[in-house]
Protein backbone atom coordinates (compact mmCIF):
# COMPACT_ATOMS: atom_id res chain seq x y z
CA UNK A 1 0.00 0.00 0.00
CA UNK A 2 1.51 3.41 -1.00
CA UNK A 3 2.19 5.30 1.76
CA UNK A 4 3.07 8.94 2.79
CA UNK A 5 5.48 10.50 5.27
CA UNK A 6 5.63 14.20 6.06
CA UNK A 7 8.63 15.28 8.15
CA UNK A 8 8.77 18.43 10.66
CA UNK A 9 11.08 19.14 13.68
CA UNK A 10 11.50 21.65 16.92
CA UNK A 11 13.89 22.78 19.05
CA UNK A 12 14.05 20.68 22.43
CA UNK A 13 15.85 22.61 24.84
CA UNK A 14 16.08 21.71 29.05
CA UNK A 15 17.09 24.30 31.14
CA UNK A 16 18.40 24.57 34.55
CA UNK A 17 16.23 27.30 37.20
CA UNK A 18 19.05 29.95 36.34
CA UNK A 19 17.69 29.65 32.57
CA UNK A 20 21.30 28.10 31.50
CA UNK A 21 20.55 25.64 28.63
CA UNK A 22 21.48 22.32 29.79
CA UNK A 23 20.19 19.72 26.74
CA UNK A 24 19.60 21.02 23.48
CA UNK A 25 18.88 19.20 20.18
CA UNK A 26 16.48 18.91 17.66
CA UNK A 27 13.52 17.09 17.71
CA UNK A 28 12.32 15.65 14.28
CA UNK A 29 9.17 13.53 13.48
CA UNK A 30 7.50 11.83 10.83
CA UNK A 31 4.31 10.73 10.25
CA UNK A 32 2.90 8.09 8.53
CA UNK A 33 -0.95 8.16 6.75
CA UNK A 34 -2.12 5.88 3.79
CA UNK A 35 -5.52 6.77 3.25
CA UNK A 36 -4.43 10.17 1.95
CA UNK A 37 -7.74 11.69 0.87
CA UNK A 38 -9.41 10.53 3.98
CA UNK A 39 -6.94 11.99 6.07
CA UNK A 40 -7.13 15.11 3.95
CA UNK A 41 -10.49 15.76 3.97
CA UNK A 42 -10.98 14.97 7.88
CA UNK A 43 -8.27 16.90 8.53
CA UNK A 44 -10.09 20.05 6.65
CA UNK A 45 -13.59 19.67 8.41
CA UNK A 46 -12.11 19.09 12.43
CA UNK A 47 -9.21 22.08 12.04
CA UNK A 48 -12.25 24.27 10.55
CA UNK A 49 -14.55 22.95 13.35
CA UNK A 50 -12.17 23.37 16.33
CA UNK A 51 -10.57 27.01 15.23
CA UNK A 52 -14.12 28.20 15.34
CA UNK A 53 -14.50 26.32 18.68
CA UNK A 54 -11.66 28.32 20.34
CA UNK A 55 -12.78 31.64 18.32
CA UNK A 56 -10.01 31.66 15.83
CA UNK A 57 -11.54 34.14 13.52
CA UNK A 58 -9.17 33.31 10.58
CA UNK A 59 -7.24 29.88 10.76
CA UNK A 60 -4.24 28.92 7.99
CA UNK A 61 -5.25 26.15 5.60
CA UNK A 62 -3.14 24.20 8.17
CA UNK A 63 -2.47 24.53 12.17
CA UNK A 64 0.96 25.52 13.43
CA UNK A 65 1.47 25.74 17.38
CA UNK A 66 4.35 27.92 16.96
CA UNK A 67 2.18 30.75 14.96
CA UNK A 68 -0.57 30.75 17.37
CA UNK A 69 1.39 30.34 20.81
CA UNK A 70 0.99 34.49 21.07
CA UNK A 71 -2.28 34.64 20.04
CA UNK A 72 -4.24 32.45 22.00
CA UNK A 73 -2.53 31.34 24.66
CA UNK A 74 -0.44 28.24 25.72
CA UNK A 75 -3.03 26.64 27.03
CA UNK A 76 -5.57 26.77 24.05
CA UNK A 77 -2.59 26.16 21.74
CA UNK A 78 -1.74 22.81 23.45
CA UNK A 79 -5.83 22.00 23.72
CA UNK A 80 -6.45 22.91 19.92
CA UNK A 81 -3.25 21.05 19.06
CA UNK A 82 -4.16 17.42 21.19
CA UNK A 83 -7.56 18.00 20.17
CA UNK A 84 -7.07 18.26 15.87
CA UNK A 85 -4.44 15.39 16.66
CA UNK A 86 -6.79 12.74 17.93
CA UNK A 87 -9.52 14.16 15.49
CA UNK A 88 -7.24 12.29 12.56
CA UNK A 89 -5.41 9.57 14.56
CA UNK A 90 -7.16 7.25 13.67
CA UNK A 91 -5.59 7.63 10.06
CA UNK A 92 -1.82 7.71 11.34
CA UNK A 93 -0.42 4.47 11.45
CA UNK A 94 3.46 5.38 12.79
CA UNK A 95 5.20 8.55 13.90
CA UNK A 96 9.14 8.38 13.58
CA UNK A 97 11.22 10.27 16.03
CA UNK A 98 14.98 11.10 15.97
CA UNK A 99 16.76 13.69 17.49
CA UNK A 100 21.03 14.50 18.30
CA UNK A 101 22.83 13.25 20.55
CA UNK A 102 26.17 15.15 21.22
CA UNK A 103 27.76 15.73 24.66
CA UNK A 104 29.67 18.72 23.92
CA UNK A 105 32.25 17.64 26.92
CA UNK A 106 32.98 14.19 24.49
CA UNK A 107 33.20 16.27 21.33
CA UNK A 108 33.28 20.35 22.21
CA UNK A 109 34.04 20.74 18.49
CA UNK A 110 33.06 19.76 14.76
CA UNK A 111 34.82 20.72 11.83
CA UNK A 112 32.53 21.32 9.08
CA UNK A 113 33.34 22.64 5.12
CA UNK A 114 36.19 21.70 3.14
CA UNK A 115 34.73 21.75 -0.38
CA UNK A 116 35.23 24.76 -2.33
CA UNK A 117 35.86 26.46 1.22
CA UNK A 118 38.61 26.76 4.01
CA UNK A 119 37.50 23.96 6.97
CA UNK A 120 36.00 25.86 9.63
CA UNK A 121 35.64 24.45 13.19
CA UNK A 122 32.67 24.99 15.13
CA UNK A 123 31.26 24.72 18.83
CA UNK A 124 29.21 21.59 19.40
CA UNK A 125 26.45 23.97 20.62
CA UNK A 126 26.47 26.10 17.71
CA UNK A 127 26.34 22.77 15.09
CA UNK A 128 23.85 21.79 16.69
CA UNK A 129 21.77 25.20 16.55
CA UNK A 130 22.74 25.33 12.71
CA UNK A 131 21.39 21.93 12.42
CA UNK A 132 17.73 22.31 13.52
CA UNK A 133 17.08 24.64 10.57
CA UNK A 134 17.43 21.78 8.69
CA UNK A 135 16.30 18.50 10.43
CA UNK A 136 13.29 17.70 8.92
CA UNK A 137 15.20 16.74 6.07
CA UNK A 138 17.69 14.77 8.58
CA UNK A 139 14.56 13.25 10.36
CA UNK A 140 14.06 11.85 7.05
CA UNK A 141 17.08 10.67 5.91
CA UNK A 142 17.29 8.57 8.91
CA UNK A 143 14.04 7.39 7.89
CA UNK A 144 15.12 6.14 4.33
CA UNK A 145 18.35 4.48 5.89
CA UNK A 146 15.74 1.30 6.29
CA UNK A 147 15.43 -0.64 2.66
CA UNK A 148 11.94 -0.67 1.08
CA UNK A 149 11.25 3.21 1.68
CA UNK A 150 12.20 4.44 -1.35
CA UNK A 151 8.56 4.32 -3.13
CA UNK A 152 6.83 6.25 -0.51
CA UNK A 153 6.51 9.66 -0.79
CA UNK A 154 8.25 11.85 1.30
CA UNK A 155 6.98 15.68 2.33
CA UNK A 156 9.27 17.82 3.60
CA UNK A 157 8.40 21.10 5.84
CA UNK A 158 10.91 23.75 4.27
CA UNK A 159 14.35 24.44 5.12
CA UNK A 160 17.17 26.35 4.70
CA UNK A 161 20.60 24.60 4.97
CA UNK A 162 24.13 23.92 3.23
CA UNK A 163 24.70 21.16 1.36
CA UNK A 164 25.63 17.48 3.56
CA UNK A 165 25.92 14.02 2.57
CA UNK A 166 23.00 13.06 4.41
CA UNK A 167 20.49 15.28 1.63
CA UNK A 168 22.68 14.05 -1.38
CA UNK A 169 21.96 10.69 0.15
CA UNK A 170 17.74 11.37 -0.17
CA UNK A 171 18.14 13.11 -3.00
CA UNK A 172 19.60 9.75 -5.14
CA UNK A 173 16.98 7.71 -3.68
CA UNK A 174 14.02 9.43 -3.72
CA UNK A 175 12.30 12.72 -4.90
CA UNK A 176 11.27 14.60 -1.71
CA UNK A 177 8.46 17.19 -1.84
CA UNK A 178 9.47 20.32 0.19
CA UNK A 179 6.83 22.60 1.49
CA UNK A 180 7.74 26.02 2.30
CA UNK A 181 5.60 26.81 5.75
CA UNK A 182 4.23 23.78 5.41
CA UNK A 183 3.30 23.38 8.59
CA UNK A 184 0.80 26.22 8.01
CA UNK A 185 -0.06 24.61 4.48
CA UNK A 186 -0.22 20.75 4.48
CA UNK A 187 -2.24 18.67 7.08
CA UNK A 188 0.31 16.19 6.94
CA UNK A 189 3.02 17.92 7.81
CA UNK A 190 0.97 20.01 10.32
CA UNK A 191 0.05 16.83 12.44
CA UNK A 192 3.77 16.05 12.29
CA UNK A 193 4.57 19.71 13.56
CA UNK A 194 1.86 19.37 16.35
CA UNK A 195 3.35 15.90 16.85
CA UNK A 196 6.87 17.19 17.66
CA UNK A 197 5.06 19.91 19.91
CA UNK A 198 2.99 17.71 22.24
CA UNK A 199 6.03 15.32 22.62
CA UNK A 200 8.24 18.18 24.02
CA UNK A 201 5.07 19.02 26.43
CA UNK A 202 4.21 15.98 27.23
CA UNK A 203 8.13 14.79 28.37
CA UNK A 204 7.85 18.15 30.20
CA UNK A 205 5.14 17.95 31.88
CA UNK A 206 5.86 13.97 33.55
CA UNK A 207 9.74 14.97 34.25
CA UNK A 208 10.58 12.56 31.73
CA UNK A 209 14.10 12.86 29.43
CA UNK A 210 14.18 12.89 25.97
CA UNK A 211 14.99 8.91 25.29
CA UNK A 212 13.29 6.21 22.86
CA UNK A 213 11.42 4.58 25.73
CA UNK A 214 9.85 7.88 27.45
CA UNK A 215 8.65 8.72 24.03
CA UNK A 216 6.74 5.71 23.60
CA UNK A 217 5.68 6.18 27.16
CA UNK A 218 4.29 9.83 26.19
CA UNK A 219 2.30 8.31 23.52
CA UNK A 220 0.78 5.02 24.98
CA UNK A 221 -2.98 5.14 25.14
CA UNK A 222 -3.14 6.48 20.84
CA UNK A 223 -3.45 4.38 18.27
CA UNK A 224 0.21 5.05 16.31
CA UNK A 225 3.06 3.04 16.91
CA UNK A 226 6.36 5.14 17.92
CA UNK A 227 10.11 4.25 16.80
CA UNK A 228 12.89 6.48 17.89
CA UNK A 229 15.97 6.52 16.67
CA UNK A 230 18.77 8.82 17.26
CA UNK A 231 22.19 10.34 15.98
CA UNK A 232 24.91 10.53 17.76
CA UNK A 233 28.81 10.88 16.86
CA UNK A 234 29.06 7.20 14.67
CA UNK A 235 26.76 9.57 11.38
CA UNK A 236 28.45 12.99 12.52
CA UNK A 237 29.98 12.78 8.70
CA UNK A 238 26.80 12.35 7.01
CA UNK A 239 25.01 15.31 9.38
CA UNK A 240 27.72 18.27 8.81
CA UNK A 241 27.37 20.39 5.91
CA UNK A 242 30.85 19.75 3.83
CA UNK A 243 30.56 22.96 1.72
CA UNK A 244 28.71 26.85 1.82
CA UNK A 245 26.84 26.37 -0.87
CA UNK A 246 23.40 26.19 0.37
CA UNK A 247 21.03 23.64 -0.92
CA UNK A 248 18.88 24.38 -4.13
CA UNK A 249 14.95 23.53 -3.70
CA UNK A 250 13.68 24.68 -7.04
CA UNK A 251 12.95 21.48 -8.20
CA UNK A 252 11.62 19.81 -4.84
CA UNK A 253 9.03 22.33 -4.15
CA UNK A 254 5.64 21.33 -4.07
CA UNK A 255 3.89 23.09 -6.94
CA UNK A 256 2.26 25.81 -7.70
CA UNK A 257 3.84 28.24 -5.39
CA UNK A 258 1.97 31.08 -3.95
CA UNK A 259 4.08 33.84 -3.96
CA UNK A 260 3.59 36.71 -1.54
CA UNK A 261 4.61 40.00 -2.31
CA UNK A 262 3.62 43.56 -0.96
CA UNK A 263 5.61 47.06 -1.44
CA UNK A 264 7.16 47.91 1.70
CA UNK A 265 6.32 44.97 3.38
CA UNK A 266 8.44 41.83 4.41
CA UNK A 267 7.27 38.07 4.70
CA UNK A 268 7.48 38.42 8.78
CA UNK A 269 4.96 41.67 8.34
CA UNK A 270 2.88 40.13 5.93
CA UNK A 271 2.25 37.34 8.26
CA UNK A 272 0.55 39.28 10.32
CA UNK A 273 -2.36 40.48 7.80
CA UNK A 274 -5.71 38.59 7.20
CA UNK A 275 -4.74 38.02 3.95
CA UNK A 276 -1.84 35.37 4.88
CA UNK A 277 -4.31 33.08 6.27
CA UNK A 278 -6.14 33.31 3.07
CA UNK A 279 -2.84 32.85 0.99
CA UNK A 280 -1.81 29.52 2.77
CA UNK A 281 -5.29 28.14 2.04
CA UNK A 282 -5.05 28.35 -1.07
CA UNK A 283 -1.48 26.78 -1.56
CA UNK A 284 -3.70 24.03 0.48
CA UNK A 285 -6.71 23.74 -2.11
CA UNK A 286 -3.95 23.96 -4.80
CA UNK A 287 -1.44 20.88 -3.23
CA UNK A 288 1.37 23.78 -3.05
CA UNK A 289 3.11 25.84 -1.02
CA UNK A 290 3.37 29.47 -0.28
CA UNK A 291 6.24 31.68 0.60
CA UNK A 292 7.45 35.22 -0.13
CA UNK A 293 9.42 36.90 -2.93
CA UNK A 294 12.36 38.47 -3.26
CA UNK A 295 13.70 39.39 -6.71
CA UNK A 296 17.09 38.50 -6.11
CA UNK A 297 16.72 35.34 -4.21
CA UNK A 298 13.64 34.03 -5.66
CA UNK A 299 12.99 34.60 -9.34
CA UNK A 300 14.70 31.82 -9.96
CA UNK A 301 12.33 29.53 -8.56
CA UNK A 302 9.38 30.60 -10.45
CA UNK A 303 7.68 27.93 -12.64
CA UNK A 304 5.00 27.96 -14.93
CA UNK A 305 1.87 27.65 -13.13
CA UNK A 306 2.63 29.20 -9.85
CA UNK A 307 0.70 32.15 -8.62
CA UNK A 308 1.95 35.58 -7.62
CA UNK A 309 0.05 37.42 -4.79
CA UNK A 310 0.68 41.68 -5.01
CA UNK A 311 0.07 44.93 -3.09
CA UNK A 312 1.39 47.80 -4.63
CA UNK A 313 3.09 49.46 -7.89
CA UNK A 314 6.22 47.68 -8.00
CA UNK A 315 4.95 44.46 -6.48
CA UNK A 316 2.11 44.79 -9.38
CA UNK A 317 4.72 45.82 -11.95
CA UNK A 318 7.17 42.73 -10.97
CA UNK A 319 4.07 40.77 -11.17
CA UNK A 320 3.49 41.86 -14.48
CA UNK A 321 6.98 40.98 -15.60
CA UNK A 322 7.33 37.59 -14.69
CA UNK A 323 3.83 37.12 -16.36
CA UNK A 324 5.22 38.03 -19.43
CA UNK A 325 8.34 35.53 -18.63
CA UNK A 326 6.43 32.73 -17.30
CA UNK A 327 2.76 31.10 -17.55
CA UNK A 328 1.74 32.03 -13.89
CA UNK A 329 -1.46 33.65 -12.45
CA UNK A 330 -1.22 36.87 -10.77
CA UNK A 331 -3.55 38.95 -8.40
CA UNK A 332 -3.94 41.86 -6.10
CA UNK A 333 -4.19 40.32 -2.42
CA UNK A 334 -8.06 41.75 -2.31
CA UNK A 335 -8.77 39.38 -4.67
CA UNK A 336 -7.66 36.21 -3.12
CA UNK A 337 -10.72 35.39 -0.96
CA UNK A 338 -13.12 35.00 -4.29
CA UNK A 339 -10.26 33.08 -5.30
CA UNK A 340 -10.81 30.51 -2.52
CA UNK A 341 -14.25 30.55 -3.12
CA UNK A 342 -14.32 29.33 -6.73
CA UNK A 343 -10.92 27.34 -6.18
Amino acid sequence: MHKVIAFDSKEFTRSNAAGEVKFYTPLGCGITVSKEKEFDALYTQKLQEISTNFKIERCCGAFSPAEYFQKIGPAKTVSLSDQLLKSVQDLVESVYFSYVILPPKEIPIVEVGGYKCPKKEIKTFDFLRNLSVYFSYMTAWKYLGIEGRESETILIDGFHGKRTPAWDDIINKVSPIVYSHGDESNPFISIADIVSFLTNKKLWDNYLRLTPENIAQAWKGYPFTTDTHFLDKGILSKIKWYTDEHIELSSFYARPIVFLRADDYNMAQLKLLDVYPEATILAKQKGGCVQGFDKGMDSPKVKNGDIFVYAGEESMKLANTLKDIYDIETMPFKDLREKIRNS
